[in-house]
């Protein structure tokens, strides 16, 4: 007798199971009457024929087993051949990309450790001995544009360790120096070679890391914080211990580690293609009346028609330097934004970090409480850099909407420095400034990866800290005219302010550009 079953579903039901094993036992199978169901495939979705036959419904369970299978390898070769793999080696990646913005940024701020030192010693002015120092400030900064096109030429593993080995050679040099000339020449080195290390660290981060990028990147930014609270008081221990010489070659002594960071810097395997690449691969038939008019090794591969290599005339110097720094990033608005917030932001830090000790002092503020300042702004500005990233991957705001706001909050807090003339107030701007200040410099790099992608972060990395580094020289000189100026530090960082929220203004222009498209 024939039961009669309506089902609007595509699973496999007792009555179907009940089918198989009937027809395997020689029995009598139970005839189901059902609307076609969709099957899904491997290459779509097809509908099953309604009929009352046992044959047809055990070939309907069949082949929904097969595409359930089917689609759960498809998944899982869509992850194995994902870039990213948010994880596993990438933390390692984070060490060094953190333990090499420790030295980049700590060593800086350690040459101010030797400036009375090296003024008593080589028996020249305070500003000449400032200026040498900033030398290996702005060659940190400026040689980004040539270390982006060496990653996408030679790799990012030995770009890093070859920095890394200027670095310690350009300090150890500095040690036997006896002319002010030389040492600015040996400074510069090793600014060169941290500057030439940082910039394949930051765009390993960006490989291996996809959904977690933004808290990699916030990770591997705090050791610029971490180096300027413990890399300075370190010199002053080995200045003390050994003497200007000596505390020099240890400094480039731990740079030499660098390498050792830049040695981590593994590039991503290169997975196998999986068997259905390995098909779709296959040549198509192609009829031929003569061969000799058209060689075999030419025929294309299926759905590589549209990609046959076209014979082009060589390109000229102009090109080929142009293809080497990227020129044609600068067609993209969004980028020219961000080189403009990048300038504005490490012009505003840079004025601050400089003069906030000696602002706080014209107040009234004691040294000691003014260096406590400093410190908790350093602090904060640490916590920002590290966990600021759990925001923009949680999706509470994106990158753009924090690079907005943090730069907004931080021209606020320098357009009202005037009206903070007690300790308190003080302090509570330097924490809020370092807050912004520490999410700025990170969130700049999450947005330029959306901007410009993986594949040229590297050049956008190198123009980015060109811009910045352009910004860090012209802060240091006109904060301090205008100081010598007027007498006192309000204009001065009024000045920062403005420029701050100038940058304000450009990512206006772009979250107006974005939403619109």
């Amino acid at each position: 007798m024939c039961t009669e079953v309506t089902r609007d579903s595509c699973t496999m039901t007792q009555e179907d199971d009940n089918n198989i094993e009937n027809m395997h036992n020689g029995a009598q199978p139970t005839v189901i009457v059902r609307r076609p169901p969709v099957i899904p495939t491997v290459s779509g979705t097809v509908s099953a024929p309604a009929t009352g036959s046992a044959e047809t419904s055990t070939r309907v369970a069949k082949d929904w087993v097969c595409a359930k299978k089917t689609k759960k390898k498809d998944m899982a070769s869509t992850r194995e051949q994902s870039g990213a793999p948010d994880g596993r080696w990438g933390w390692f990646i984070i060490l060094a990309a953190h333990s090499t913005l420790i030295f980049r940024e700590g060593i800086a701020k350690c040459l101010g450790v030797f400036l009375q030192t090296f003024q008593s010693y080589f028996h020249t002015s305070t500003s000449l001995i400032g200026w040498v120092s900033s030398f290996c400030i702005t060659a940190a900064d400026l040689t980004g544009l040539v270390s982006g096109p060496l990653c996408q030429k030679i790799g990012c593993r030995p770009v890093a360790m070859m920095g890394g080995l200027f670095a310690g050679a350009g300090l150890i040099g500095a040690s036997f120096v006896e002319q002010v000339a030389s040492l600015c020449f040996c400074l510069t080195v090793s600014g060169f070679g941290l500057g030439l290390a940082l910039t394949p660290s930051l765009t390993m981060i960006s490989r291996y890391f996809d959904k977690r990028y933004s808290l990699a990147n916030g990770l591997a930014y705090s050791g610029s914080g971490v180096g300027i609270l413990i890399l300075a008081p370190i010199s002053q221990i080995f200045l003390d211990s050994y003497g200007w010489r000596g505390a020099i070659a240890l400094l480039g002594a731990l740079c030499l580690n660098v390498s050792v960071c830049g040695s981590m810097l593994r590039p991503l395997p290169q997975r196998p293609p999986c068997n259905n690449d390995l098909q779709k691969e296959q040549y198509e038939p192609l009829l031929l009346d003569e061969e000799k008019d058209f060689p075999m090794n030419s025929i294309p591969r299926k759905g590589e028609g549209k990609n046959l290599p076209i014979k082009e005339k060589d390109p000229s110097a102009c090109s080929k330097l142009s293809k080497g720094l990227a020129l044609d990033l600068f067609t993209n608005p969004s980028f020219v934004i961000l080189m403009v917030v990048q300038f504005c932001a490490r012009f505003t830090y840079m004025g601050w970090l400089i003069y906030l000790i000696p602002h706080a002092i014209q107040r009234g503020v004691s040294p000691m409480d003014a260096t406590l300042i400093a410190s908790a702004a350093g602090i904060s500005n640490i916590v920002s850099r590290a966990f600021h990233g759990l925001i923009i991957d949680w999706k509470i705001l994106s990158a753009l909407q924090m690079l907005t706001l943090s730069c907004i909050t931080a021209s606020a807090t320098l357009l009202l420095d005037p009206l903070m003339q007690t300790y308190l107030f003080l302090l509570l701007g330097s924490l809020v400034y370092g807050l912004a200040g520490g999410i700025i410099f990170p969130v700049c790099v999450v947005r330029m990866k959306e901007v410009v992608g993986t594949e040229l972060l590297a050049n956008a990395l190198g123009w980015s800290y060109g811009f910045a580094g352009i910004g860090r020289m012209i802060a240091a000189f006109l904060t301090g005219w205008l100081f010598d100026y007027f007498g006192d530090y309000n204009i001065s960082f009024i000045l920062l302010g403005g420029v701050q929220g100038f940058a304000v203004m450009m990512l206006l222009i772009d979250c107006l550009i974005h939403y619109r498209r």
